[in-house]
């Protein structure tokens, strides 16, 4: 029997899977859950309970330790009990299980129960920690999925504990509940409103044929088509596919985010936008929709980024329309709680000219990298994962780089991925209008350097110099191997006809420490800004030994110009 005042429910399968539709799995892989510690996984790693994917059987296959199973497999004759301490992904408030013992038949765990606990620290077994009992003692069959509904939890939860008796073989383990969000202490700080970490969900959608509609509001850009939402194919004339998402929090829409990765032939031609403001979950037949996205186009295997009408009402909802039908990876919706009308603009329309007198402070928000956006001002350096075998003339749809097979097949090469430009190779003799002024240019060597840059102390950062080399183009490659670096910040500017920094053309943007940035000779640009903490950078040039014609730099310290960072999720 139950221990006393523990209440729960044992689903069949039908309302099991509607208690995952209506419901996050904080336990997910995907969402960053990890495996604090296990008593034991002699026969197969406790990690495997996090994957999203469902489980799968190798029936020939087998390890130095036996038969090889996809889930977490303890040995045999435990004489007291196993148990896998997991990290959620985000905290919450849970109110279900689905402990699925898929494909272990004979070797399967057999009694099971949850124990839940706070704590905003990493977890040992001998740890302090009062736990919680959620789900007590319960029958598991053998290869099957055993869902469990329980109270919604009254208390936050970070960890769960799943404990089998006396020991065996579990697939899957999936937490389900809500998220709750760590909002910003300022509300008008710009935040993907459309995030499941930020408690966004879905709420209907027209069709999810090929993956489920939830998968576009996860972090990250994903591994394949798998894990995004993919429509079937129309055969109507001007047929239309949408998502209904409910954002986590209501607040002032500023720009969209819509990320085709992976979808190469099957990405919607294009889409649209709307919003509106509901209390209801599902908004109504008679809601009003306000149109803030036209419909634009798209293409494949990108990161589209479109600024949104509308910024200064209030909405809860928004209504995505892809057309006619396709595949989309990620949808973001950068906002605010609360209305900043100093805040909602990041360009430079009032400073025209470099030396116009500033009338306000500046606030340039950063953007990601990407190739389209960062094109005017030089090149990417990374790879990026491509969806189909490579051929000796194969290149990329998205990118237009030729990548071919290296090292007996060990490899990809991505062929000149980022020119090296050199206007300096031998001595020059310049001369200005009616051959005043002559000036003599030395010839530039390669300069391989290392640049060892430390993290910035306050947010926003103030913008006080730029700096240029007119002959030369400029590469920074991170080293972040070891280290906890996720990302780094660049700021980049155009020059005006007079040579001057073109303050109307100046950007900012968020790198991954998986991304290198190329500058093209010219570009004016602010030193390497490290974030997280001191950042190595492998830098190369070519200089001649003359400062003032190896590096240029000017400042802008009374333009008052910041750059403010995205609470956001998915720079990794």
């Amino acid at each position: 029997m139950p221990p006393q005042g523990i209440k729960f429910s044992k689903l069949d399968i039908t309302n099991g899977q509607l208690l995952e539709k209506k419901y996050v799995n904080l336990a997910s892989a995907t969402l960053g859950s990890s495996v604090e510690e296990c008593s034991d996984e002699f026969f197969a790693e406790a990690i495997n309970l996090l994957k999203p994917e469902k489980p799968i059987r190798d029936a020939g296959r087998f390890t130095e330790r036996g038969a090889w199973y996809d889930g977490w497999e303890s040995r045999r004759h435990n004489p007291a009990f196993d148990w896998v301490v997991i990290k959620l992904g985000y905290t919450g408030y849970i109110t279900g299980f689905n402990i699925d013992t898929s494909h272990f038949n004979g070797n399967h765990a057999p009694i099971t129960n949850v124990e839940v606990c706070y704590s905003e620290n990493n977890l040992i077994h001998s740890d302090d920690i009062e736990w919680t009992e959620v789900l007590p003692k319960s029958t598991l069959g053998p290869s099957s999925e055993h869902y469990f509904e329980i109270p919604m939890t009254q208390q936050k939860v970070s960890h769960v504990r799943l404990n089998i008796y006396p020991d065996g073989g579990v697939a899957r383990f999936r937490v389900y509940g809500v998220v709750s969000a760590k909002w910003p202490s300022d509300p008008t700080t710009p935040i993907d409103l459309a995030f499941i970490g930020n408690e966004a969900r879905i709420v209907t959608c027209s069709d999810q044929h090929y993956a489920k509609v939830e998968n576009i509001l996860l972090p990250g850009r994903g591994v394949d088509m798998s894990d995004g939402w993919e429509t079937k194919r129309s055969r109507q004339k001007n047929h239309t596919d949408w998502v209904i998402v409910k954002l986590g929090s209501p607040g002032y829409l500023e720009y969209v985010e819509i990320d085709t990765a992976f979808y190469i032939g099957n990405y919607p031609e294009s889409a649209s936008l709307e919003a509106c403001y509901s209390k209801s979950s599902i908004p109504g037949e008679i809601t009003e929709w306000t149109q803030i996205l036209v419909r634009s186009m798209l293409g494949p295997h990108k990161q589209h980024f479109f600024k949104l009408s509308s910024n200064d009402k209030k909405f809860s909802h928004v209504r995505l329309i892809i057309y006619p039908d396709g595949g989309i990876k990620r949808l973001r919706i950068i906002g605010r709680q609360k209305y900043s009308p100093d805040n909602s603009d990041n360009s430079f329309l009032l400073l025209n000219k470099f030396n116009d007198s500033p009338v306000l402070s500046h606030i340039i928000i950063a953007q990601p990298l990407t190739y389209e956006s960062y094109a005017p001002y030089g090149h990417i350096i990374q790879s990026f994962g491509e969806p189909h075998a490579i051929t000796n003339s194969m290149t990329t749809v998205a990118h237009n780089i030729r990548v071919t097979p290296a090292n007996q097949g060990t490899a990809r090469k991505y062929n000149n991925i980022a020119p090296v430009i050199n206007i300096r190779q031998n001595d020059i003799i310049s001369k200005k209008k009616n051959n005043e002024d002559a000036q003599f240019i030395s010839k530039a060597v390669p300069n391989l350097s290392l640049y060892r840059c430390l993290p910035v102390k306050t947010l926003p950062f103030k913008v006080k110099l730029l700096e240029r080399h007119l002959y030369s183009s400029q590469a920074f490659i991170p080293m972040c191997g070891g280290t906890k670096v996720q990302s780094y910040l660049i700021v980049v500017c155009l020059s005006d006809h007079d040579g001057k920094p073109d303050l109307k053309t100046l950007k900012s943007f968020l790198c991954s420490s998986s991304q290198g940035i190329n500058y093209y000779p010219g570009v004016w640009h602010h030193p390497m800004i490290a974030l997280d903490e001191t950042t190595n950078f492998v830098c190369l040039t070519h200089e001649s030994g003359v400062p003032n014609q190896d590096c240029e730099e000017i400042s802008i310290s009374s333009h008052n110009i910041e750059i403010k960072i995205n609470n956001l999720h998915n720079v990794k």
